[in-house]
């Protein structure tokens, strides 16, 4: 028996390629999950960075900065924590400390008491959390555009923070504005003040340490 194809349906196979090529395409690929970057410190690194390091930003140690550093290892460490920036101490600690040691320090913190879960590198860290950002600037924060951090924001802030954790000591005021603020400020190139996203970015980028 002979089979003939019917114009209509060669007219009707033709459109169908013509207006739907994804019938016949091969199916996209499944999206792969970006593995955050983590580079744990070596447990040499982790001696030096305790040892020379801590609490040391720009040639000067402040003791409490490192009152901040080891509240903020210890409550991110022992809470299974990766937003750093959600941390109030952290951010106070970043400050002084600077971000990389920080980060560093947090890293082999977890990774000695065992955490499951490991803060990624800088740029791969979450945003600063809006309600911290919120607490340093008050409620203008809220307002239609925000509002940057001023220096005595900054300055209350970080007397504010180590209020928070008990300190037993406190920082020369002068060395938390040459030796911690005007090196953010420096970095952000905003002025006098630094709006939530250049500090962001500060957190994100800057390498300080």
């Amino acid at each position: 028996m002979k089979f003939t194809t019917s114009p209509i349906i060669v007219a009707l196979f033709t459109f169908t390629l013509a207006n739907c090529p994804g019938i016949f395409a091969a199916p996209s690929p499944v999206p792969v999950a970006e593995r955050l970057s983590v580079r744990v410190p070596t447990p040499g690194d982790c001696v030096s960075l305790f040892k020379f390091t801590r609490g040391v930003y720009h040639g000067t140690q402040d003791q409490s900065c490192v009152n901040l550093v080891e509240n903020c290892r210890f409550t991110v460490a022992d809470n299974n924590i990766t937003d750093i920036w959600g941390v109030k101490s952290c951010v106070a600690a970043a400050t002084c400390q600077g971000v990389t040691p920080l980060i560093e320090m947090v890293q082999c913190t977890q990774n000695e008491t065992g955490s499951n879960v490991t803060v990624p590198d800088a740029s791969q860290t979450e945003s600063l959390d809006y309600n911290i950002y919120a607490s340093i600037v008050g409620d203008c924060a809220w307002q239609e555009g925000g509002c940057p951090i001023t220096q005595q924001n900054y300055i209350d802030f970080v007397y504010g923070t180590l209020s928070d954790i008990a300190t037993s000591t406190w920082p020369d005021v002068n060395n938390v504005i040459t030796n911690w603020w005007d090196y953010i400020t420096q970095w952000t190139a905003t002025g006098e003040t630094v709006p939530y996203l250049n500090f962001n970015d500060w957190l994100h980028y800057s390498n300080s340490q």
